[in-house]
């Protein structure tokens, strides 16, 4: 680690994200290396006469600009103010990082999927380098960087008695969005299979959609979820359950969530999926070929995860395996 006298000035994006820990939980990381500052936006740039210099400036999502989040098309106005925004960073920063969380924007749609990625493909070659969160994806200036663990209390919440929940049941965490396909997986659930679909959803016909499904092994609470809440139904499940498995999807932040809280994860098979039963672990991530496949190993599924298993899966996303990745980076980057 870099010495107190060698702290960096590191500009971070979004700076604030009331949907998603993960942005918190990243800073508090690469506060071992410094000062952690918000990156202007273009307004305050243009707002003002002198603007602050730093030593490395980080993106998240900056892609999702690219796309019209409404219609799902491409936005050229979005492309150009981004490309704008990055053009100026490079100015004002020593090194520029960008961390890509998906293959393309999720709100695109048909041929704008495509195009999406290949811009975003050109959007990469701004930066000095690539940080990606899944190992299959590491290569030439992308470099992997583990998605961190979420910080999980010590002590468990009560059982939410008043759900009426069975002993046994799978549960899909986060917020409800159709991308995620939960429909597929609650249109065929057989009636031995009790799953709870819990999260915020802003999308109402979607949530019709799945409320429109009144089987009596199916719990849905379209809503925000308080953290101890969520931390007390899904340490009591028997399994997360992942949907998405389009190829807009690097990893999910379901699997670490879950991951951290030692809870194992059913997924439709991806190329992280993939990547992470082979370099991580098998047994914490049961993998399926499609939604079929997918109840069926729900149903067959026999708890054999063991404490080694938990424990080996959670190093490889602990805050030093992370550090030591983004100190790697720093290092290449002549930053440390």
């Amino acid at each position: 680690m870099q010495h107190v006298k060698d702290k960096l000035l590191i500009a971070y994006s979004p700076f604030e994200n009331e949907n998603n820990r993960y942005t918190e939980n990243f800073k508090k990381i690469l506060s071992h290396f410094g000062e952690i500052a918000e990156a202007p936006s273009l307004k305050k740039i243009f707002g003002t006469l002198s603007i602050r210099r730093f030593d490395v400036v980080i993106l998240n999502w900056s892609d999702n600009s690219f796309v019209n989040g409404e219609t799902g098309a491409i936005s050229p106005f979005g492309i150009a103010k981004e490309f704008l925004r990055v053009a100026i960073f490079k100015l004002i920063a020593r090194k520029m990082i960008f961390v890509r969380h998906n293959v393309y924007p999720h709100s695109a749609t048909g041929k704008s999927r495509e195009t999406a990625s290949k811009i975003i493909e050109a959007y990469e070659k701004c930066f000095d380098l690539c940080w990606v969160h899944s190992g299959h994806l590491a290569e030439d200036n992308r470099f992997y960087v583990p998605h961190p663990l979420y910080e999980i209390a010590d002590h468990l919440p009560p059982a939410p008695d008043h759900l009426h929940l069975p002993e046994k049941y799978f549960i899909v965490f986060g917020r409800i969005l159709s991308y995620k396909k939960i429909d597929r997986l609650l249109e065929i659930l057989p009636p031995d299979i009790h799953v709870v679909v819990c999260g915020s959803c802003s999308d109402q016909a979607y949530r019709e959609k799945l409320q429109s499904f009144s089987k009596s092994n199916i719990t849905i609470i379209a809503e925000f979820i308080p953290d101890e809440l969520a931390r007390s139904l899904i340490e009591r499940s028997s399994g997360m359950v992942i949907c998405h498995a389009d190829d807009d999807m690097i990893v999910s932040g379901s699997i670490i969530f879950s991951i951290s809280m030692g809870v194992p994860v059913f997924a439709i098979e991806t190329p992280f999926v993939h990547w992470f039963r082979d370099a991580v672990n098998d047994r914490m991530l049961v993998a399926a070929a499609d939604f079929p496949d997918l109840v069926e190993k729900m149903q067959r599924y026999q708890f054999q995860i063991t404490d080694a298993d938990i424990a080996l899966s959670q190093s490889h996303f602990c805050d030093q395996a992370v550090i030591s990745q983004v100190a790697l980076t720093f290092n290449r980057l002549n930053l440390i």
